[in-house]
């Protein structure tokens, strides 16, 4: 009998903390790729070398000092808050999303768990698309297509009804309201482009009817399986750069720009985790989480953020 392979490449864990760095060795080992453990910056950059399958996971304060960290050859960095009840610090957050980090996770475990599984998986794998990723199996999703501009109300209102008849709490049904609003909003008038990469619809009157076919059509997912909210949110258009959306989340940065303008920083305020896959031409797909199990005081106030994008063997 053959054991199944590991998928290629390899994670390297760069903490100062004996104790978070065998939590994390044993979390990201459940993947089967190989990990070794570092305890500062320098040993973690002689660890990468110009491997470009190898994941960094680096303590968020070590991240917060060396931010440029991101631009070496890797597969991915992600920044991750240490060890026990702390959320990250969120100007540890801010810089790192200004400085052009695809991967910032905001909470401690057991959340940093689910959220770094999930994220390390998709990379090794190469699939970047779905909310199912971050459900239990079973969950049931519900999908919406829209099918006229004017159709982004009733979507938005059905989903909301929704969520709330499924038994969460009315609070969670007006953060939905909000986050599809704008998602959805993104995709019908920032998303499309011309030749010549000109946003053309972005001064579209919203009241103006227009219906939705080919690459115009817009999709609204969601789930819940007790632990999270997912909502998903995709076009066909694939015309977001998924390594600026960071930057223009952060709350420092300036909020104007023709890429969905102050959508997306409101959509990334309401949610817990904001995940962006894209496939250049194709698709851009927003996943917004909401756990469902905590409340809101409960939670850091900065939500994590990833951002994947769809290449051979790599994300």
């Amino acid at each position: 009998m053959q054991p199944s392979t590991a998928p290629p490449g390899r994670v390297v864990v760069a903490h100062p903390d004996r104790k978070a760095q065998r939590a994390l060795q044993r979390l990201v080992g459940a993947t089967l790729c190989p990990v070794d453990v570092v305890s500062d910056v320098d040993a973690l950059i002689a660890a990468i070398g110009d491997d470009e399958t190898a994941i960094a996971i680096v303590d968020a304060s070590l991240a917060q000092a060396r931010p440029d960290l991101q631009l070496r050859k890797a597969r991915a960095w992600i920044a991750v808050p240490g060890e026990g009840l702390a959320s990250a610090d969120a100007r540890a957050i801010d810089t790192l999303l200004v400085a052009g980090w695809r991967h910032v996770v905001a909470h401690p475990m057991p959340v940093l768990a689910e959220e770094l599984l999930a994220t390390v998986q998709k990379l090794l794998r190469g699939d970047v698309f779905g909310l199912e990723k971050y459900m239990a199996w079973g969950a049931e999703v519900r999908s919406y297509t829209l099918e006229d501009c004017r159709d982004r109300d009733d979507a938005v209102a059905t989903v909301a009804r929704d969520v709330v008849a499924v038994g969460l709490p009315d609070r969670v049904g007006s953060l939905v309201s909000v986050i599809a609003d704008e998602l959805i909003a993104n995709a019908l008038y920032a998303a499309p482009v011309d030749g010549t990469g000109a946003r053309f619809r972005s001064a579209d009157a919203r009241e103006k009817p227009r219906a939705l076919t080919g690459r115009d059509i817009v999709t609204l997912r969601w789930a819940t399986d007790s632990r999270y909210l997912a909502l998903e949110v995709r076009d066909r258009w694939g015309s977001l750069d998924p390594g600026s959306v960071g930057a223009r989340l952060a709350p420092s940065a300036k909020q104007s720009s023709s890429e969905g303008g102050m959508g997306l920083p409101l959509a990334y305020a309401c949610c817990n985790q904001l995940v962006v896959g894209s496939e250049a031409n194709a698709m851009t797909e927003m996943i917004a989480l909401l756990d469902v199990r905590y409340k809101p005081t409960e939670l850091g106030r900065t939500a994590s953020f990833h951002s994947f994008t769809l290449r051979t063997r790599s994300a």
